[in-house]
């Protein structure tokens, strides 16, 4: 994006969108075998024999070839109508012609409204192009506005192929190595070890075969001078001899202490997943409950939403009264969201962020519940006896698992997070 010539770019683009937004009928790439696409794409033909277009071709190929991929091209994209149209194909077989179109990928939506920051890489898996990954760049002009995006397609079957080529390739380095340590190791065990350890598993075999109460030699009586862990070992059993019978006295006292040890952890296990301030939830537990979402996704369990909450004016009460009282409206927001959504778990997952996993009754009841809390909100700014900063303002928006769109939770929750920074503009344009 950075490499190619973006005032070459804007005049081919220029050209080629100027011919697309004045065709009464367009069709897409999808539509590639209808009557009239080839008549459509005809009209195009012409500006691949523009020297704007060669020239630009010419430049993304030396990029394809020497990034050793098979996909470089160059796109316009129009938030309005949803469309990617094709400018300048780099491939050389089954080059898509300017004008050929696709349609955005839903889950390049959240994007649109900033195509400085382009496309990160999608997955996409359709007839026309297969299965691959693909990631778009704004291409800037010298006066430094976006022309069109550069992207590239990577297959992710010759992905995959690679990895199980270097996989089965380091499989082959392991077995070598193991083969060649297994025997050594064979031999230095039977040599050095598996005679002193004969001797320690006889000795061991003997001990429990004396009666009651009589003297224990079976270890003290074992010559063993190999200077390694071996000598340690039986040094270590002949003191076991006389430690024994107050090891069994002992035995009660720390099976106690298991028992305390066990309650401890458990409870540095409730704290670690705790918010220190609030005492709710933290984004620890919170990406641990993203995690069980998405399996019971692979498994069909969809039903739940996404609420998030964002506090306003957190700054400016940190800035006017105190960091103390900027803590008071965190509190006051999360027991008011616990208040509201009292069937769903609540979690703090930044500093003034909160979300809220919706499930049964909230999921059911979602519209009354946000429609009270903004109720809530709007009570708390008219009420004369309260201080500023228990004058809490909070932005609320939600989103429902969409089986037509959404793969993972991350994607609910990125849309409810879209959702709620449109609340947070349209309250403070108030």
């Amino acid at each position: 994006a950075v490499t190619v010539d973006g005032d070459r770019l804007e005049r081919i683009t220029k050209k080629v969108m100027d011919i697309f937004e004045n065709s009464s009928e367009r069709y897409s790439n999808e539509q590639s075998e209808e009557e009239g696409y080839e008549e459509y794409t005809a009209r195009y033909l012409a500006l691949m024999e523009d020297p704007d277009y060669i020239a630009a071709r010419e430049e993304l190929r030396k990029i394809q070839d020497v990034s050793e991929v098979d996909c470089v091209y160059t796109l316009f994209i129009s938030p309005k109508d949803l469309t990617a149209v094709y400018i300048v194909d780099a491939a050389y077989e089954e080059i898509c012609t300017p004008g050929s179109y696709d349609m955005v990928e839903p889950s390049c939506y959240p994007y649109l409204s900033d195509l400085r920051q382009g496309f990160p890489a999608f997955v996409t898996n359709t007839k026309e192009y297969g299965w691959v990954v693909t990631a778009c760049a704004p291409i800037y002009n010298s006066k430094g506005e976006i022309v069109c995006f550069s992207a590239v397609d990577l297959s992710m079957n010759e992905v995959f192929n690679k990895g199980n080529t270097f996989l089965l390739v380091l499989a082959a380095i392991l077995a070598v190595l193991t083969l060649i340590i297994c025997v050594i190791a064979i031999f230095y065990v039977n040599k050095k070890i598996v005679k002193p350890i004969n001797m320690l598993s006889e000795a061991a075999g003997q001990y429990g075969h004396k009666s009651a109460g009589a003297a224990h030699k079976e270890f003290s009586s074992i010559n063993i001078h190999t200077g390694d862990e071996l000598e340690i070992l039986l040094k270590s059993m002949m003191q076991m001899e006389k430690d024994i019978d107050s090891y069994i006295d002992n035995l009660s006292q720390t099976r106690e202490q298991l028992s305390n040890a066990r309650q401890q952890a458990d409870d540095m296990h409730e704290l670690a997943h705790m918010d220190a301030l609030t005492g709710i939830r933290n984004k620890l537990a919170y990406d641990k409950e993203i995690d069980r979402l998405d399996s019971g996704i692979t498994v069909g369990e969809t039903k739940f939403g996404i609420a998030m909450v964002d506090l306003n004016y957190l700054k400016k009460i940190n800035d006017t009264y105190g960091h103390e009282y900027g803590n008071k409206a965190l509190i006051k927001l999360s027991r008011l969201i616990c208040e509201i959504f009292a069937h769903s778990p609540v979690f703090r997952i930044g500093g003034d962020e909160f979300a809220v996993i919706l499930r049964n009754n909230d999921y059911d009841n979602i519209e009354t519940l946000a429609a009270e809390f903004n109720d809530r909100i709007e009570q708390y700014k008219k009420d004369s006896s309260l201080e500023e900063w228990d004058k809490i303002s909070a932005a609320l928006g939600y989103a429902f698992y969409d089986t037509s769109t959404d793969r993972y939770a991350d994607d609910v929750f990125k849309r409810a997070d879209q959702v709620m920074y449109e609340r947070k503009k349209e309250m403070k344009k108030k």
